[in-house]
């Protein structure tokens, strides 16, 4: 199975990370929405995982009931709306909307915590020094834990429930 994660940036270049199961076959950087969306579908992903808020608050402000949930865990999201968020949530949401294939909403570092990693643990097992293709990698590897099953799904937000590949 192929799937894409993607880091999604604002104001510098968004990074995106290929993977067929486990096995990277691409890390990229990409600027505006086309080429995000080209980039990320290359290789015919089933699943693409965003790290953005894909959804807004109802009511158009605060926290929705997954950032409430995941501060219940232990886990910190910022808010869709505050400050630069609002810029990022609301290119998320356009770019799921340009995607063919399952979407999901990820928060990398999140990701990592609940499979007992880090983006250091990442950086050694993969090589990369790079931030945000670190982040865009693990993105992918919840799209894979998603793929396999070990995720729990709180509202739009996809959190792995076991560690997958490394």
């Amino acid at each position: 199975m192929i799937v894409a994660g993607i880091d999604l940036a604002v104001n510098r270049p968004t990074a995106i990370a290929v993977f067929r199961d486990c096995t990277p076959l691409y890390y990229g950087l990409a600027q505006t929405d086309v080429d995000i969306v080209s980039v990320a579908s290359l290789l015919g992903p089933s699943i693409v995982a965003i790290d953005a808020p894909l959804s807004k608050p109802e009511g158009g402000g605060g926290l929705r009931d997954v950032e409430r949930e995941l501060r219940r865990l232990g886990y910190r999201l910022l808010p869709p709306l505050m400050g630069p968020m609002r810029g990022l949530t609301e290119r998320g949401i356009r770019l799921s909307k340009m995607i063919d294939g399952r979407v999901i909403e990820v928060h990398p570092l999140t990701s990592l915590r609940a499979m007992g990693m880090s983006r250091e643990d990442l950086s050694r097992v993969l090589g990369l020094r790079h931030r945000d293709l670190l982040d865009a990698a693990a993105a992918a590897l919840t799209a894979v834990a998603y793929a396999r099953g070990f995720y729990r799904e709180i509202g739009p937000f996809i959190l792995p429930t076991a560690r997958v590949c490394f």
